[in-house]
This record gives structure tokens, sequence and C-alpha cells, in this order.
């Protein structure tokens, strides 16, 4: 994988940070990549590719989408997902779960493909006018959004899966007359069915777009400091190895030898990397 030189950063827009990108179909039972990716201004749907570390520029945009194991031919939605994120950033429109959903439903998508879905988990960072660099956090489904912010050891998760499990926690403190504190959410070791998503987007046929909405998306917006770091992934990545799991990294670690890292521990975690990963690191300057 070649990164495009479109985000790089010349003499008029300094790099802000340093990113590279991970992917790989593990021993997924059907042999297919289902997980796909944009990278500052290409899409990509690969087995297996680690990038070279690239220096980026602002504004930047770096996103993850996997498909829908369950849904038929789902590499086809996650790879609908990542193109319409480059015709939107390319054309300099706002990215949105409705901006995503009109796009990729513009296209005739074949009948086999109806209801094949996918998740997504995207980051844009831009400059303000003070130079405070501000990053937008937006996600559906159980892709995720990691943040290690700098002197830190412990990675923060920044989103909150649309599945099961977290509606429940919802509706139990609802009852209880409080809010759910966002430690309740994305807890680990419960029973699968409780994991089945709650939003994702899907394809649909030219009957049907008509009459189907977008996916509910979470979207924030966090200040960054120098020397944070954001990691992007899919489930195949943070389901197998949780984020206390990861291997520290600092402002000198070489970002491609800690996702090549990242990837040996899902293919030597219980789970045997029995789904694709695909994971997008930035640490900034």
């Amino acid at each position: 994988m070649i990164a495009s030189p479109n985000n790089c950063p010349s003499k008029d827009t300094p790099s802000i940070a340093q990113a590279c990108v991970i992917t790989f179909l593990g021993n997924a039972s059907n042999n297919l990549q289902q997980d796909a990716f944009f990278f500052l201004d290409h899409w990509y749907q690969e087995d297996l590719g680690v990038m070279a570390v690239t220096s980026v520029a602002a504004p930047f945009c770096l996103a993850v989408s996997d498909g829908v194991a369950s849904s038929n031919r789902s590499q086809h939605c996650s790879k609908a997902v990542v193109k319409a994120i480059r015709r939107l950033w390319n054309d300099q429109k706002s990215i949105c779960s409705d901006s995503i959903h009109h796009m990729i439903n513009q296209t005739k998508h074949s009948y086999k493909r109806h209801g094949a879905a996918a998740t997504l988990a995207m980051v844009a960072c831009e400059l303000d006018s003070a130079g405070t660099i501000k990053a937008t956090i937006t996600h559906v489904g159980d892709s995720r959004v990691y943040r290690l912010p700098k002197g830190a050891s412990q990675w923060q998760c920044l989103t909150r899966d649309h599945n099961l499990l977290n509606e429940l926690i919802d509706q139990q403190a609802k009852e209880q007359g409080r809010q759910a504190k966002f430690t309740d959410y994305n807890l680990e070791g419960m029973a699968g069915s409780l994991y089945s998503l709650t939003e994702c987007f899907a394809l649909t046929t030219d009957d049907s777009y008509t009459s189907s909405e977008a996916p509910e998306s979470n979207s924030r917006k966090i200040d960054i400091n120098s020397v944070d770091c954001i990691l992007v992934c899919t489930d195949g990545i943070h389901d197998l190895v949780p984020s206390h799991e990861w291997q520290p990294l600092s402002a000198k670690t070489d970002l491609q030898a800690w996702l090549i890292n990242l990837k040996n521990q899902v293919y030597d975690s219980d789970g045997n990397a029995y789904d694709n990963g695909t994971a997008i690191l930035v640490r900034f300057d």
C-alpha cells in the first residue's frame, strides 16, 4: 500500500502527525476480507498490508469499515462506505451518517447484495484559527476509536458500540433515574447474543432506498495535544486483544512495528485471529 501525497506536508502545510495502517484477512472462516478503510484520500480493501509511516498535514480523514459477517456479501457494503467517504472528502462535503447513507444508495447495487451491512469508525482532524488540532470522532456499530493521551499508559475508548448490550445498559440506567456512565459501556465477557448490532449501514435495491433510513451514529469533538495517539480499528482487533493488553507506545515508538506486533497479538490470542483486522494508528507531533 502506498499513501497518496495529497495530504502529505509541504512547505506551506507542515506535518501535524505521523500515521500508519495495518490490515489482514486473519483466519476468517469465509476466507473473505470484509474490512475496508480510508486513508487520507484513498480507499483500500486488501487481504494483507502494512503501510509505511506517513507524515500528514491538516486537514485529514481516516476511517475503517467492517462488513457484518452475518449479512450476505458484506465486503461490498464496507467498500461502498469508504468509497463514499473518499468522494465526500474530495468534494469537501460534510461526512456524516446521512451523507454516507445517501451516497452508497445512489449506486445501483445488485439484488444479491441487498442487505449487505457494515460498520464505521472515523476520525477527521483540522486546525482551528488558534492552531489547536480539533478531531471529530464518528462511528456506527462496533468499530471503535481509542485515544492515548500524552503520558498515559492506558488507552481510552471514545466510542460506545451500537449493540443490544449497551441499549440494555441505557434502559436500566433510565429505569433507575440516572445517566449511564461511559465506563458502563462496551463490557467484555457477556453472552454473545448481547453483542448483536443495533445500527449499521446497509445496501438496498432501488425500490427500497426511498423508505430506508440512515443508521444512527454518534459524533463527538475533542482537542488533540502533542504526542497524543489515536487508534481507529475494527472489532477483529479490540475483540481479540483488549486495549489494556496493547504494548506501550511513546514518542519514539516505531508505529509500523507497533502495529505489526498488535497483529501478532491478535494471531496469538485465544481467538486465533478468527476475524479480519484493520487498525489505523496516528501519533500527533
